[in-house]
């Protein structure tokens, strides 16, 4: 059957989506219906095409269990694929085009002022010659039409000229001849740790009354594979105008996975900036490059655009007049005359004393085709801007290279910030930003080619499916690194960041993605990734990518029950001597106690808290209340009797006073509450170290909204059921290889009782 979800266009680039609905979260999207079910001969297309297997993975696995998930992703697109053959097989069968129900005509385009009145055409309609592809695919088969969208074409026309790349993105076998042609193409993205498939009908918008097209088309007049890609993602992203004013950094990581670092040509010095693009070159990377203005598409005199986006694919040596000089290619993707004036621009002077050698290895051609060379010192004085997208697992095939270049190792994290459990914000706030995730990377070798036995390590954090409301902004994220000692294991506490410096601190900015780039002597060093203030909520993903291969793991406590200490105890009982309430809470029981069985009930065992100190301890004027001190007495009934016992209530009383002891030390406001980061600390305190997953679902269960803190009388029920558990595991019959075994009884019973 159908099932309705919120189409969310603005989940990659947090661009201003179109329209039709309100999601729960009061987010603007659209409802599409998405066809749900699995083709019936769906294991064969999850059956392995070769005696090597990358990974063996089950294909509802979440990604961030498979951190290289290449596997994963062909599984998926194996389906998707049997979806498409679905479609084409109804159309063939109807003799029909297809006309894509989840991107309408009449919301296609968006919002977009001074268009022509248009209407829409199919390829064959606008060109009784056209195919999808003609004469193979090159960056000149990307014109841009009247979006602003430059900062796509710019890397658009850099992946044609990859054919690894190109195939993985644009499927082959497409075509607008022949008998397969039904109206129908598909595309693939890279949506925050995964790969989609776009579906899309090859209806465009041209000018009404002509042939003329409004948006990208190829300089080929019968090509129409650039258009329908535009389509497609236009379509991932909600309409046509959504894709006015991105940048290329996010078009890069969504045609390629790779991971997008940013250079400020302003702050790097020339030798560097040199040394790094002569690496980035022989590795697999894309490059663009752009001048910062508050002006889009702005024209100087120089020849160049502000505001505009640039591809860079080429930086080479000549020899001008003796003397050696870096050379940039840099590439318009407008496609016509608005090139580099200056120095070493087509037809300038300074090709006359270059040599035919050099000119026939840099395959040098003068034409209006927006391509051009310059210098890099006027690159430097031009371009404020370059971004350098670094290739890794995701982007291509186990082995697979890009023109005989190596791409990155890459390792993946995902996570999320759960307010009031460890969305501690930045290192501004210290009592809380311990709490943060934290992921540990062991960098165990050197860059091959480095001279001084560093290696390169890139960061990116980015923030998943994020909305943004009536022009808001992301959440301002960023993260911190530390060097940590190797054999550092769980979660780093208050003490550790308190008296440790990080060795880098990211910007906090409120976009998509925050990157840095680190040079480290082999190692370990921690992650811990933060929204600026607290208790915002967001899932995210950190990439992290790396010349040779690193270790990775969460930092995360492992559940386990130590106790009190011997210390903590004896001084408690001291303590505790001196009001002489054990004789009185004894005497109390033998009042109440059933002759017979020598037990009590729920309600006699709240009559003798409530008659004790303890009552004094509760946020509740009257006390404990009786489904609380159920709650109590069923984790404390062992034999199942539904009562208590003597030895049970003497267990219980001696564990409330020193919980309540640990309570009062971690209550520093005397609010008779505890907050979570207190919680948290007060649960070491009594021995219970407790995953982020556990420690999640106690925050979940006991603290309540209205406090946003624990009272007392939830603190102690939760240290009861905790050490219920903890007591039941150890107790528990577990297989060879450690995994706990219960019957039906016994987890009814166990759940129920908790």
């Amino acid at each position: 059957m159908p099932v309705k979800i919120v189409y969310d266009p603005d989940d990659s680039a947090g661009r201003v989506p179109n329209k039709n609905v309100k999601h729960r979260s009061l987010v603007n999207g659209k409802v599409i219906n998405v066809k749900m079910g699995t083709p019936d001969d769906y294991k064969k297309v999850l059956q392995t095409k070769s005696s090597t297997q990358r990974l063996s993975v089950n294909p509802d696995v979440p990604k961030t269990l498979t951190p290289k998930g290449y596997t994963k992703m062909q599984l998926m697109m194996g389906i998707a694929q049997k979806k498409y053959d679905n479609i084409v097989r109804k159309l063939k069968g109807t003799n029909s085009l297809w006309e894509d129900p989840d991107f309408p005509l009449n919301s296609a385009i968006g919002n977009i002022g001074n268009l022509p009145r248009l209407e829409w055409k199919r390829p064959k309609e606008i060109n009784p010659r056209a195919d999808f592809i003609v004469a193979g695919a090159d960056r000149g088969d990307v014109v841009q039409g009247q979006l602003g969208d430059c900062w796509l074409l710019a890397v658009i026309s850099s992946m044609a000229d990859i054919t690894e790349l190109f195939n993985h993105i644009v499927p082959k076998g497409q075509t607008i001849q022949g008998p397969d042609y039904v109206g129908v193409f598909k595309f693939r993205f890279w949506r925050f740790g995964q790969w989609v498939e776009v579906l899309v009908d090859d209806r465009l918008p041209v000018v009404a009354g002509t042939n003329e097209m409004i948006f990208m088309h190829s300089d080929e007049c019968n090509e129409f594979w650039s258009p329908l890609m535009e389509k497609a993602y236009a379509k991932l992203n909600g309409c046509y105008a959504n894709l006015s004013g991105g940048t290329q950094g996010e078009a890069m990581e969504d045609m390629t996975g790779g991971l997008v670092e940013s250079l400020d040509l302003k702050k790097v010095p020339g030798p560097e900036f040199y040394s790094d693009v002569h690496k980035y070159l022989k590795r697999c990377c894309l490059m663009g490059c752009s001048i910062t203005s508050k002006e889009i598409e702005a024209k100087l005199n120089n020849g160049l655009i502000a505001g505009h986006a640039y591809s860079v694919n080429e930086l080479e040596d000549v020899t001008y007049k003796g003397s050696k000089v870096h050379l940039l290619r840099v590439r318009n993707p407008w496609g016509n005359n608005y090139e580099w004036k200056g120095d070493w621009s087509d037809n300038a002077p300074q090709w006359r004393d270059v040599s035919e050698a050099d000119k026939t290895r840099l395959h040098l051609r003068f034409a209006a085709d927006g391509e051009f060379w310059m210098s890099m010192d006027d690159f430097m004085k031009c371009f404020t801007k370059l971004e350098v997208c670094h290739l890794g697992h995701e982007s291509l095939e186990e082995g697979m290279t890009v023109k005989g270049k190596k791409r990155l190792e890459e390792t993946f994290f995902s996570g999320e910030w759960v307010k009031n459990v460890n969305a501690g914000g930045c290192a501004n706030f210290r009592d809380t930003y311990w709490t943060n995730p934290q992921y540990k990377i062991t960098v165990t070798d050197p860059d091959p080619t480095d001279d001084q036995d560093k290696s390169t390590v890139v960061i990116g954090l980015m923030q998943k499916n994020v909305r943004k409301r009536g022009g808001g902004n992301f959440l301002t994220i960023g993260f911190c690194v530390y060097k940590i000692p190797p054999n550092t294991e769980g979660l780093l506490k208050r003490d550790f960041f308190n008296t440790n410096r990080p060795i880098s601190i990211s910007e906090f900015t409120n976009t998509r993605e925050v990157v840095v780039k680190l040079r480290v002597m082999p190692g370990c060093y921690l992650i811990v990734p933060s929204t600026f203030n607290p208790n915002q909520e967001a899932q995210f993903i950190i990439r992290v990518f790396t010349e040779t291969i690193i270790k990775e793991s969460e930092c995360d406590d492992k559940n386990s029950f130590k106790g009190l200490s011997e210390e903590m105890i004896k001084a408690i009982k001291e303590a505790e001597k001196t009001k002489n309430e054990d004789d009185f809470v004894d005497s109390l029981f033998n009042s109440a106690k059933d002759p017979v069985t020598n037990s009590i009930n729920a309600e006699q065992l709240r009559d003798i808290l409530n008659k004790s100190t303890m009552k004094s301890s509760c946020t509740d004027p009257n006390g404990f209340q009786l489904e609380a001190v159920r709650s109590m007495l069923a984790s404390m009934d062992n034999n199942m009797t539904g009562k208590m016992e003597y030895d049970e209530f003497k267990k219980l009383w001696e564990n409330c006073q020193c919980w309540r002891d640990v309570f009062a030390q971690r209550d520093r406001d005397a609010s008779k509450t505890l907050n979570v980061t207190e919680l948290r600390e007060a649960l070491m305190s009594a021995g219970f170290h407790l995953s982020g997953l556990v420690f999640t679902v106690v925050v979940q269960r006991f603290v309540t909204q209205k406090l946003n803190a624990v009272t007392f009388e939830d603190w102690l029920i939760c240290c009861v059921r905790l050490k219920n558990s903890f007591e039941t595991m150890k107790a528990q019959f577990k297989t060879n290889d450690g995994n706990l075994m219960f019957t039906e009884d016994d987890f009814l019973r166990l759940t129920i009782n908790q």
